[in-house]
């Protein structure tokens, strides 16, 4: 099997590629400028040339608070550009893994949503994520859709490293405590990407590390592994600059087929993810 790994600089791609790569399986990355997912026909021709079996695709637009000023543009990538590359794998022949996100649902309550809850989007990102999963859907059999949030990594591009940053340089930081989901280890979410792809059990999964945390507690969490000295102080949503138009509840139920290893508690995660913050710089 040889895969195609899309947004292979990112969080979680780089993770994927290079666990693809310690299991010696044939694999690829690609990643923007190369990889221009409103160019169609250049997806179509990067997909035939690397003649993938599988494609596991997390490129997209991924920054939910800005995508609100976007919506175009957020669209065209996570929407049309999740289309175009749907249509490449059907070219050549390929299974796709799609990363999705529980935003896809309406993020109200404090019930978690399951596989088969239905839509309602409450933002911009959300939206353009139900977009996405309908493409897949229309054009595939051989498909799987993961959805995952809040996912933070050991390397450079994601929010642990900005946060430890402004944490030490303000010693307080003002952090939602009505945002609840459970934070996702990029490593562990590409386990079980690398292992889901090998397999035939298609379908919609929810992969996160166990435990449902506010932004405010995490960053607790955060400060705590790190030894940080920075005071997380509790605000709601509504109190922050800007009031970003984000679904409160993104609890979602973790369901994996039989035989996918089940993820480690979010503090488990955490605590690995802290040991490994400078391996790759």
């Amino acid at each position: 099997m040889k895969v195609l790994v899309t947004g292979s600089a990112g969080v979680p791609g780089s993770d994927v590629l290079r666990l693809l790569e310690a299991r010696g399986i044939p694999c690829v990355g690609t990643d923007s400028p190369e990889l221009d997912l409103t160019d169609a026909e250049s997806v179509y021709r990067l997909v035939e040339d690397a003649a993938p079996d599988a494609i596991i695709h997390c490129a997209g637009y991924t920054s939910a608070d800005r995508a609100e000023s976007l919506p175009e543009h957020c669209a065209a990538l996570n929407g049309m550009g999740t289309l175009t590359v749907a249509r490449a794998a059907v070219r050549v022949g390929a299974k796709m893994l799609y990363l999705s996100t529980p935003q896809v649902f309406p993020g109200t309550g404090d019930t978690p949503y399951g596989v088969s809850a239905a839509y309602g989007p409450h933002n911009v990102f959300g939206m353009s994520k139900v977009q996405g999963e309908d493409a897949v859907r229309s054009l595939l059999t051989r498909y799987f859709i993961v959805r995952a949030d809040w996912i933070y990594g050991s390397g450079r591009g994601d929010f642990l490293r900005p946060m430890l940053q402004e944490a030490r340089e303000k010693k307080v930081l003002r952090l939602a405590s009505d945002q609840v989901c459970s934070p996702t280890y990029a490593a562990d979410l590409a386990k079980v990407l690398v292992d889901l792809v090998a397999t035939e059990k298609y379908g919609i999964w929810h992969a996160r590390n166990e435990g449902f945390y506010s932004r405010a507690e995490f960053g607790s969490l955060i400060m705590k592994k790190t030894g940080t000295p920075c005071r997380i102080l509790p605000v709601l949503t509504a109190d922050l600059p800007g009031s970003p138009r984000r679904p409160l509840n993104l609890r979602f139920t973790g369901e994996l087929p039989p035989g996918i290893d089940p993820m480690p508690s979010v503090e488990d995660a955490l605590t690995r993810c802290v040991s490994d913050l400078d391996l790759y710089t």
